[in-house]
C-alpha cells in the first residue's frame, strides 16, 4: 500500500485491503494516495482514495470519496482524466453497492474500468485509422469484451490490448505464488497512421510461472506485421495453445510419476512439488548410512534428471571442505506412467541405480 495503510479509516480498511489483493487483467491495482477533508491526514482518518487501474498498457487513476460519517453509503468517484461521468452513469454504477459484502469495492473498481473502456472506445472512433482497426478486429471475430483500446494524446498514439482465447483447464496450480488469474494478451502501440510502433506479450504472474522456460520461446515466435493482423493473432494464439498442451501433458506425467513413487516408497518420500509435480526427493537408509535420491525435470519425453547424494560418505573439495559424495545422471523411463507395467519398471530402474550408487560411494570413500 506504499506506506499509506496507517492513514486509512478503519471503516474502509477491509474494503481497500481486499481490493489491493485482487487481480485485474493487464496488471496490478495500486493505491497511490490516501487523503481526507482536512489538509493533513491524521492516522486512521483517510477516506479519500486514489486507485490506479491497469488499462491497455497504461494506467488510469480514479478518486473514490467515502463519507466516514456514513460508511455504508457508496462513494463518489472521479476519473483523474476527467471523462465526464454523467449522473445516470453514477446511479447505474453504485446501485449494486452493498457495504455488507467485502468485495463490493472490487466490483466497483471493475465497473469504473468498464466506464473508462466505453469512454476510450468513443475516443478511438473519432480517428478514422484507429476506428478502422477496431472495427476490423470485431468483424474478424474478436469480441469487444476482449479488446482494450485507448488514445494517448500526449504521445500521439493508440494502444490496443487484445486478450487471447486460452483455457487454464488441466494446468497445474501455483499455491505458493498466491496468484490464480489466468490471462494473456497482445499489446500493440500504433502511430496515428495505424502502423505498429511496438508490440509485446502481457501475461498474468500465474501464467508466467506456469510457462517457465517456454516463455522465452513464445517471445521469439511472436512476430508482427506493420499493422494489426488478425491472422498473426490467431497464429500466436494457436502457438500458445500448443505450449499449454505440452505443459498439461508434462504436468500429468509428473503427477503420475510422483503418485507411483508415493505408492512404491511411502515412507521414503520426504518432499515433492505439490503444484507442478516437477521434482520429488526420497531418503533411504542402509547400514546406518543415509542416501538421498532427488528426481527433477520429469520431462514429457521420459528423460528425468536423477541426483544421488551419500550424506554419510563425505569427500573433500578443492577448498578442503567435506561434502556428500554426489552423482548426477539422466534416467530414461521407457514406460508411460499410465501403462500397467510402469510402477514395476520405475521400481526396478530406481532400485538398481541406488544400489550401484551406494557401492560406488563406499568404494570412493574407502579409497580416499
Amino acid at each position: 500500500m506504499n506506506g499509506e495503510e496507517d492513514n486509512i479509516h478503519p471503516a474502509f480498511f477491509a474494503f481497500v485491503e481486499k481490493a489491493l489483493a485482487s487481480e485485474f487483467e493487464g496488471g496490478p491495482v495500486e493505491l497511490i494516495k490516501v487523503a481526507s477533508r482536512a489538509d493533513f491526514v491524521h492516522p486512521h482518518t483517510g477516506h479519500y482514495f486514489t486507485f490506479r487501474l491497469p488499462f491497455s498498457g497504461k494506467c488510469v487513476d480514479w478518486e473514490l470519496l467515502f463519507d466516514p460519517e456514513n460508511p455504508a453509503r457508496p462513494p463518489d468517484f472521479l476519473c483523474v482524466e476527467d471523462i465526464n461521468c454523467d449522473p445516470e452513469i453514477y446511479c447505474q454504477t453504485v446501485q449494486f453497492w452493498d457495504s455488507g459484502q467485502s468485495d463490493c469495492l472490487i466490483e466497483l473498481l471493475h465497473q469504473l474500468k468498464q466506464i473508462y473502456k466505453i469512454y476510450q472506445v468513443s475516443q478511438i472512433m473519432t480517428f478514422s485509422k484507429s476506428a478502422e482497426i477496431y472495427q476490423s478486429l470485431v468483424n474478424a471475430g474478436v469480441t469487444e469484451e476482449n479488446i482494450e483500446a485507448c488514445y494517448l494524446p500526449e504521445e500521439r498514439k493508440f494502444n490496443f490490448l487484445i486478450k487471447l482465447n486460452t483455457s487454464n483447464e488441466g494446468l497445474p496450480k501455483a499455491k505458493e505464488l498466491g496468484s490464480s488469474l489466468f490471462y494473456a494478451g497482445l499489446l500493440y502501440s500504433l502511430g496515428m497512421d495505424g502502423k505498429i510502433l511496438t508490440h509485446s506479450l502481457i501475461i498474468s504472474p500465474y501464467l508466467g510461472h506456469i510457462l517457465g522456460s517456454f516463455l522465452e520461446q513464445l517471445h521469439l515466435t511472436f512476430s508482427a506485421s506493420q499493422t494489426v493482423d488478425v491472422n498473426v493473432l490467431h497464429e500466436f494464439n494457436a502457438t500458445l495453445d500448443r505450449v499449454l498442451n505440452k505443459i498439461r501433458q508434462k504436468h500429468r506425467r509428473g503427477r503420475e510419476i510422483v503418485s507411483a513413487l508415493l505408492g512404491l516408497y511411502p515412507s521414503n518420500v520426504v518432499f515433492y512439488d505439490e503444484d507442478l509435480y516437477s521434482q520429488v526427493t526420497l531418503l533411504f537408509k542402509w547400514d546406518n548410512a543415509r542416501y538421498v535420491a532427488h528426481l527433477e525435470s520429469l520431462e514429457l519425453e521420459g528423460e528425468t534428471k536423477l541426483c544421488l547424494f551419500a550424506i554419510d560418505c563425505p569427500v573433500k573439495t578443492s577448498k578442503d571442505e567435506n561434502v556428500p559424495y554426489t552423482e548426477t545422471e539422466t534416467v530414461t523411463l521407457m514406460h508411460k506412467p499410465s501403462s500397467p507395467g510402469f510402477s514395476k519398471h520405475l521400481y526396478k530402474t530406481l532400485s538398481s541405480k541406488i544400489r550401484l550408487f551406494i557401492n560406488r560411494a563406499k568404494k570412493h570413500v574407502s579409497s580416499t
